[in-house]
C-alpha cells in the first residue's frame, strides 16, 4: 500500500498551550510525517522500528524520544502487531508542542535559555536513557491526570529535567539539520521509505525504485543523498541492520534465518555489515541482550 506523505497539523484545544495524547492502538501507523511542533514519545507498550532524521533504530517499551520542530519521523510496528489474532497493543503517551508554547517572549528570559538551546537541538531527535529515563517516566505518566496551570508546570518541570541531563543519546547524525523539502520531494521521499519497509528482506532494485519517483538511477543516488546525506546503499543496509536487531532479541531464529530474512545474501556480509553499524557482530549482539537486556535496548 502506497501512502501519501503528510504535513501533520495538530489540533490541540483553544484552552490548552499544548496537546496530549494516550495512544492506545492495534499497531503505530506507518505513516513518515513532520510538523511544526516539538514532540515527546513515551512507549509504553509496543516495539517495531523508529525512524528519526537519518537515524533508524529499533524502539520497545519504555523508549522515550524528543523529536524537535519539522523533523520526519515515524514508529512502525513491528510485522506481529498487524496480525489481529495475536491481541497486540501499542501504547504511548505523546506530547506536542510548539517552540513558544509558553508565549514569544520566553526567548528573552534568561531561565529559559538553556531550555531553548536544547529545543533546538533536538531536530536531531533524543532519546533519554539511564536514571533520567526513569524519572521523566514518573513524571510523564503523571501529566494525564494534572489540569490546568499544574499541567503545564509538570511539562516545563519535565522540559528542565530533559534539558539539563547527560542521560542522553542523540539520534540523527551530527550534522543533520530537518531540510526545506517542497511537495513534490516529500511525495518521493514517502514512496522510497515505503518501498524500502516494504522490499528491504528481498533483492532492492535501484533501476525499479528510481522509476517509481521518475528518475533515472544516477538521479535518484543523486536526490536521495541531497535530501538524507546518505548514500542509498547505506541507508539500505541500515533498515535491513535495525530489523535483524530485533529479531536477534526476540530469538526466534537463528543467526542464519535472521542474516537472509533481513535481506542479506551472504553471511559474511551480514556480520560485516552488522558490526560497522552496531559495533559488534550479532551473536555479542545478541549475548550482551541476554546479560544486560535493558541496557542494549536503548543503546545504538
Amino acid at each position: 500500500m502506497q501512502m501519501k506523505p503528510i504535513f501533520e497539523k495538530i489540533n490541540k484545544l483553544e484552552d490548552q498551550s499544548f496537546y496530549l495524547e494516550e495512544v492506545n492502538k492495534p499497531y503505530f501507523i506507518d505513516l513518515w510525517h513532520f510538523h511544526p511542533e516539538i514532540e515527546i514519545l513515551y512507549v509504553q507498550e509496543g516495539f517495531g522500528t523508529r525512524y528519526v532524521g537519518d537515524s533508524i533504530s529499533s524502539f520497545y517499551p519504555g523508549d522515550l524520544i524528543i523529536i524537535g520542530s519539522n523533523t520526519p519521523h515515524v514508529w512502525s510496528s513491528g510485522s506481529d502487531f498487524l496480525n489481529p489474532e495475536n491481541k497486540l497493543l501499542s501504547r504511548a503517551i505523546c506530547i506536542q508542542f510548539v517552540d513558544d508554547f509558553i508565549g514569544k517572549t520566553s526567548s528573552g528570559i534568561p531561565e529559559f535559555h538553556i531550555m531553548n538551546e536544547f529545543l533546538n537541538k533536538a531536530k536531531r531527535g533524543i532519546q533519554f536513557i539511564k536514571k533520567t529515563q526513569n524519572v521523566l517516566v514518573r513524571h510523564i505518566k503523571e501529566l494525564p491526570s494534572r489540569r490546568g496551570m499544574d499541567r503545564l508546570i509538570g511539562l516545563l518541570t519535565i522540559l528542565d529535567i530533559m534539558s539539563t541531563s547527560c542521560d542522553i543519546k542523540y539520534l540523527s547524525s551530527h550534522d543533520y539539520t530537518p531540510g526545506i523539502i517542497n511537495s513534490e520531494d516529500k511525495y518521493r521521499m514517502e514512496i522510497i521509505f515505503q518501498y524500502l519497509i516494504q522490499k528491504f528482506p528481498h533483492k532492492i532494485h535501484l533501476v525499479e525504485i528510481s522509476s517509481l519517483v521518475n528518475l533515472t538511477p544516477p538521479s535518484f543516488c543523486r536526490f536521495f543523498k541531497s535530501r538524507t546525506t546518505k548514500v542509498f546503499s547505506s541507508f539500505v543496509n541500515e533498515v535491513r541492520i535495525g530489523n535483524a536487531s530485533k529479531m536477534l532479541i526476540e530469538n526466534k531464529h537463528n543467526i542464519s534465518q535472521v542474516c537472509y530474512l533481513s535481506g542479506f545474501n551472504y553471511l559474511s556480509n551480514f556480520n560485516r555489515q552488522f558490526k560497522k553499524i552496531k559495533g559488534m557482530t550479532p551473536s555479542e549482539f545478541q549475548q550482551k541482550y541476554k546479560t544486560h537486556n535493558f541496557d542494549l535496548m536503548f543503546d545504538s
